[in-house]
């Protein structure tokens, strides 16, 4: 279970911004299914600290993304540098590198993840995001 831990773990990260990726950039009353979709990869305990420094609870995390729907049509996003931080049976911590690009403008992060790598999928307990400076 370890390396397919892993992989599924790496897998979910791509899938995960996939998902971010429709949800902002299709149309608000396109996304509702999308949003589902991500919502449902995120535990019911899930939190994280974003790029502000505030931590957020799922519930704010799924407003968050509810107000955001359709905001940003040309955004790109690219996930590299995917690393694993630690990993213990199921649970793997994961570190990335996050581009936002949109409209000429351009910002990164460092994300750390925290899954779980269950029979039925892979399911987000933490993440910490980190700005780079540019």
């Amino acid at each position: 279970m370890p390396d397919n831990a892993i992989a599924r773990a790496e897998r979910s990260i791509h899938h995960v911004h996939e998902l971010i990726h429709l949800v902002f950039t299709r149309p608000a009353a396109e996304t509702q299914a999308v949003l589902g979709g991500l919502m449902a990869m995120f535990a019911e305990d899930f939190s994280m600290v974003g790029m502000a420094g505030k931590v957020l609870e799922r519930q704010q995390v799924e407003q968050l993304f509810k107000a955001a729907a359709g905001a940003r049509p040309g955004l790109e996003i690219l996930v590299d540098e995917v690393q694993v931080a630690w990993q213990a049976g199921a649970h793997v911590a994961l570190r990335y590198r996050e581009t936002h690009r949109v409209e000429g403008l351009q910002t990164r992060r460092w994300s750390l993840a925290i899954v779980e790598c269950t029979a039925t999928g892979v399911l987000w307990r933490c993440l910490h995001e980190t700005p780079i400076a540019m």
